[in-house]
């Protein structure tokens, strides 16, 4: 066995010893689905339940800057829907077809400090923890939802939510669904180009390669 290996073995023991499995098992699940069954929709109840988890979460010196916009009215959905761009790895894939689009939203947007003026950046990370949060909700969930999270949404969304420009900042943007499709996460060496990009193989399933834990020890 290599020192690498070692390593491996060493934390999947730990898991064990620490209780952990749980925890990890959920962290595993929770990847991004971009292909949703809309026969199925989310709960308006549910997404507010993830914002009132989201709440309570860390935040720097507590201040609070983080909004957030409940999106479940299919209409509403729609005109979302309309303003994002998905998975910027795949060049000849418009994002999910109709019927495998998301059933709910939760927008994250900070408060700006002046009218104008950009958020504290302390609310970049205030919106990563807020948002891998109501992801890991979502996945513990009976039934289990997934989700997505979006930076990549136009201008023009704000408007299109109602929300003062001078007042918030959109931040991200986390779509919710019952999952359609099986997401696999892979070791890097799997990759068939050998880089980091996501890719979906002949059936439809999406590979996510991810580097090992000896590759991020430093």
């Amino acid at each position: 066995m290599t020192e690498n290996e070692s390593v491996s073995v060493q934390a999947a023991s730990a898991r064990d010893e620490y209780g952990l499995v749980q925890m990890a098992n959920l962290v595993a699940s929770c990847r991004s689905f971009r292909r949703f069954d809309e026969g199925r929709r989310v709960p308006e109840g549910f997404l507010l339940e993830l914002v009132d988890m989201a709440r309570l979460c860390a935040n720097g010196a507590n201040r609070q800057l983080l909004r957030f916009r409940v999106v479940s009215d299919p209409a509403a959905c729609d005109a979302v829907f309309a303003e994002l761009a998905w998975a910027g790895y795949f060049k000849d894939w418009a994002g999910p077809a109709v019927r495998e689009r998301p059933t709910g939203y939760v927008v994250i947007a900070a408060e700006r400090g002046a009218a104008g003026k950009s958020a504290a950046p302390i609310a970049e990370v205030d919106c990563g923890i807020a948002a891998q949060t109501m992801m890991l909700a979502a996945r513990s969930a009976t039934p289990s939802y997934a989700g997505c999270m979006l930076r990549a949404f136009t201008p023009r969304l704000i408007d299109v939510l109602g929300l003062d420009v001078e007042r918030y900042e959109l931040k991200l943007v986390c779509a919710f669904g019952l999952p359609a499709e099986e997401v696999r996460l892979e070791p890097l060496s799997a990759s068939p180009d050998g880089s980091i990009k996501y890719w979906r193989d002949d059936a439809g399933v999406h590979h996510v390669p991810k580097r090992s834990l000896e590759d991020v020890l430093i």
